[in-house]
């Protein structure tokens, strides 16, 4: 293992013999490709550190296979905690273990690593661990054509999408639809949708998770990766989709509309113009992200569950870090009793 931090990156000369590397800020332009290469994953890109603070210590640690990165992961360190960056990823169990390894032998004054929300086989860790579920994302496989897509839906769902196009022709003409990139993405445009998706969620009573940090990264990943949909009335926006792109894999972040338009579903439409435009570019796979929403489902979306994982240092470091290990032990607990009582419910209901 390299135990220093490399801002060069300099994998050919000698890498093959090592089995990670290390590499701090700031980043070198090499990262960026390689990153996107590891694992096609717009929370996995150096798009996600937007929102640290310059003075924060923050990596990448990259796992090698015959010198070539196979493995990369962000991470920031503050005090005795390293918390992972890289989100939604899946990581086999003996590259996780690689990794806390290499994380502990490099920051001996750590005591925990967090990993947020990956998805991992049970794997019998030689350090002291808590697991909890954290969050879901809907994935759809994207087919070849935007119609065997539509074709693969259930019929009502194709009747609502038929529906709300007829609806938004009829009831308002004059809604223009555009698509935009990295290059021609406006950051007020994309601040008005995200007012309009806090608007839809506080009408539902729902409370916005959009804070001031998460507004900056997703700026950041919309400004390397983005593809944004906006549904246009005059000057206003009245819907849209904000998803990135990379590699074969499109990711949804905001979908919002204008409460005037709910009859009409033009937010469902927005959503199946994204989906078809990701087939349209070559995509492979299209991830709607967390919300167990019934749109999804009946747009195809499959579940794929990631777990919170902290992996502590030693059974010392465990009680040194009770805080933490209680914080994590209530949300853990907490998330599997509100999941439980969200099935019961559905169930009532159905």
């Amino acid at each position: 293992m390299n135990d220093r931090l490399d801002d060069r990156l300099d994998l050919a000369n000698g890498s093959a013999r090592q089995e990670a590397v290390f590499v701090g800020r700031p980043f070198p332009p090499s990262l960026r490709a390689m990153l996107e290469s590891c694992h096609e994953n717009v929370f996995c890109t150096e798009a996600r550190c937007a929102a640290v603070p310059a003075d924060t210590e923050v990596a990448c640690y990259l796992a090698l296979r015959d010198g070539d990165p196979v493995t990369g992961m962000l991470y920031r360190r503050e005090g005795r905690t390293i918390t992972v960056l890289s989100e939604l990823l899946s990581i086999a169990g003996g590259a996780l273990e690689q990794m806390a390894h290499c994380l502990f032998a490099r920051h001996q004054g750590v005591h925990l690593i967090h990993f947020p929300a990956v998805q991992t086989p049970p794997w019998p860790l030689p350090f002291p661990c808590q697991r909890y579920g954290a969050t879901e994302d809907l994935v759809i496989s994207l087919p070849g054509t935007p119609d065997a897509y539509l074709a693969s839906l259930g019929p009502n769902t194709r009747a609502a999408i038929r529906r709300a196009q007829r609806m938004v022709a009829q009831h308002a003409p004059d809604l223009a639809f555009s698509f935009h990139g990295p290059g021609t993405i406006d950051r007020a445009d994309v601040a008005a949708l995200v007012e309009l998706n806090c608007l839809r969620l506080a009408n539902k009573r729902q409370f916005p998770s959009h804070t001031a940090d998460s507004l900056a990264t997703l700026q950041s990943m919309l400004g390397a990766y983005g593809c944004v949909l906006f549904a246009r009335s005059g000057d206003r926006i009245r819907a849209g989709v904000a998803c990135t792109h990379v590699g074969g894999h499109a990711y949804m972040h905001v979908i919002a509309h204008d409460p005037g338009f709910d009859q009409a579903r033009l937010g469902l439409l927005c959503c199946f113009m994204s989906i078809c435009e990701s087939i349209r570019r070559g995509l492979r796979e299209y991830h709607l992200l967390s919300g167990r929403y019934d749109y999804k489902r009946r747009l195809l979306g499959q579940q794929r569950d990631f777990d919170r994982i902290v992996v502590y240092r030693s059974l010392a470091s465990v009680v040194a870090s009770l805080p933490t290990y209680a914080r994590t032990l209530v949300r853990g607990r907490g998330r599997q009793a509100k999941q439980r009582i969200s099935s019961w419910r559905r169930s009532w209901k159905s």
